[in-house]
């Protein structure tokens, strides 16, 4: 029989992830401080545990509770319990495997008042069991001291045999009937097996409370007399062992169950920490991708501006040449850009279409984090703002180089940035270096023939040329963090989600670990059924 310490179970249940042993605890208080054996009748559908204790309540001239009601219907789906002599019964709803209606809760609210009861009766019908029989192996592999699990065969007047005129054939079917029993369970023969006929022949039907007369002429063959006897012979001296063994079958099932379920948590957030860990590997690789096309694209502008003005020399030539260069430099790895945020618009959409994301975005929901998970295309935001930045940048380089003649001087160009200023935005920087460009080539060329030994000539020609290139990593920067932005906006609840989901299953871990080396094998177990 498996053992448990019930101090180290309450504690451990005290220790859970968010959990407490307050409703199990205040639940096994309150059954131990019962100073009467409560004996639960359980069994499954219409196996004719109300009729059952109707005869008992009559014949021990008890009056017939309200609740307690007979019928061809389902009626019993509360537990419901009445004093009877020495102790207090119980009459619980039938067991309904696979139900799917108002029955569904039947075999939990039946087992969940097994694990608090002293005696166990199981109430079966002549045929004995078919689809229960897997709930029933459940409640006997529980510890269960000698004579504390009852088997009630009900309603034998339905079998083969006719009691009133053969009485012998009638007792060798359910002498039959009994060993069957015991082999189907592997019962020892000191399990009390009772073969009754409550209500023979439908005497009494649904009268909610008929006369104990109505069933004299049964009592020879019905069996309840040796059932009633039993039931009379429950002493309180034998609590003791009763509770003790009620302990361990309550708490190992607390555990049990506590378990299952720990199970079921463990393997829903595993699920859900492996999607925001997938989040957090998607936004590694993007940024990664996002990096590398960033310094491809610095790179490729390092000595593209010197390059340039090598090769113009004419007035008026240089700052034409730079616009088609910059404006094919920037469209070539903005296009890289634009390819990477498609990329990450299809992966997402990708991973959203996955059969987990449902779960993790439920998961999110019902954390009411605030965060909204981004939607998988956002039609004329994000793409039409790229659009509309990088055509203004080009256009305004070019509008630059058709209005500048040879003969233009800084103060006019200073004023042409200064009107221009409010349309274009963002791009503004480009005008002083344009202006800056276009007073380099004049002097430039007035002192063309001493350039190449001039120092100071030579000196400004390199900050045009450092100017020129931080002008052009200060206008592509901005769509580099449009890209991250995005990055992170499409993976920010599995981001934030990740390490608290990877500390949640290492928890869930540890937790079930200890929970499972909480129970043992007793060396000297109660005795018991054998299943």
């Amino acid at each position: 029989m498996t053992v448990v310490d019930v101090d180290a179970v309450q504690d451990w249940l005290g220790r859970l992830p968010g959990g407490s042993p307050g409703r199990y605890a205040d639940d096994w208080d309150a059954f131990q401080k019962r100073d009467r054996p409560v004996v639960t009748l359980v069994g499954s559908y219409d196996t004719g545990k109300s009729s059952l204790l109707r005869r008992l309540l009559v014949d021990a001239g008890r009056e017939v509770p309200g609740w307690l009601t007979i019928s061809a219907r389902h009626e019993t789906f509360e537990v419901n319990e009445v004093e009877m002599g020495t102790c207090m019964v119980r009459d619980t709803p039938g067991f309904e495997v696979g139900a799917s209606d108002v029955r569904a809760g039947n075999s939990s609210r039946a087992m969940a008042a097994v694990g608090l009861t002293d005696i166990g009766v199981v109430v079966l019908p002549p045929q004995l069991v078919t689809a229960e029989r897997d709930v029933f192996r459940q409640l006997f592999t529980r510890g269960w001291p000698t004579g504390a699990m009852w088997f009630v065969v009900s309603r034998f007047d339905e079998a083969h045999g006719n009691p009133e005129g053969n009485r012998a054939g009638y007792r060798e079917i359910g002498d039959r009937k009994v060993r069957e029993l015991r082999e189907l369970f592997s019962l020892d023969d000191r399990v009390p097996v009772f073969v009754v006929a409550q209500d023979p022949f439908q005497t009494a039907g649904p009268d909610p409370d008929p006369g104990s007369w109505i069933w004299d002429e049964f009592r020879d063959w019905d069996g309840m007399r040796d059932l009633a006897a039993a039931l009379d012979r429950l002493s309180p001296v034998e609590l003791p062992e009763w509770r003790r063994a009620a302990g361990q079958r309550y708490w190992s099932t607390v555990l049990d169950e506590t378990l299952s379920e720990l199970r079921g948590q463990l393997a829903d957030y595993t699920e859900q920490a492996a999607v925001a860990n997938h989040g957090v590997q998607r936004r590694d690789q993007w940024e990664k991708q996002l990096g590398n096309l960033d310094q491809a694209a610095q790179a490729s502008l390092e000595g593209l501006v010197d390059e340039v003005l090598r090769r113009s020399w004419e007035p008026g030539s240089a700052a034409g040449e730079l616009q088609r260069t910059v404006g094919e430099w920037f469209a070539k790895h903005q296009a890289h850009l634009d390819r990477l945020r498609q990329s990450i618009r299809k992966g997402k959409e990708r991973d959203r279409a996955q059969p987990t994301w449902s779960g993790f975005a439920s998961l999110v929901e019902r954390l009411g984090s605030g965060t909204k998970t981004a939607t998988a295309e956002q039609p004329g935001r994000i793409s039409e703002h790229t659009g509309t930045i990088g055509t203004m940048l080009l256009g305004v380089l070019k509008t630059m180089t058709q209005e500048v003649g040879e003969t233009a001087d800084k103060t006019r160009m200073a004023k042409m940035a200064e009107n221009v200023k409010p349309y274009v935005g963002p791009v503004e920087a480009a005008l002083p270096l344009a202006v800056y460009l276009t007073g380099f080539i004049d002097k430039h060329v007035a002192h063309r023939a001493r350039a190449s030994q001039d120092r100071a000539a030579a000196e400004t020609r390199q900050q045009v040329v450092d100017e020129c290139t931080r002008i052009a990593r200060e206008t592509w920067q901005p769509y580099v963090y449009e890209v991250r932005d995005e990055i992170i906006v499409q993976t920010r609840d599995e981001v934030d989600l990740d390490a608290s989901l990877r500390q949640l299953v290492r928890q869930l871990q540890e937790t079930i670990v200890e929970g499972e080396g909480l129970s043992r094998k007793d060396a000297e177990p109660l005795h018991e059924t054998r299943v």
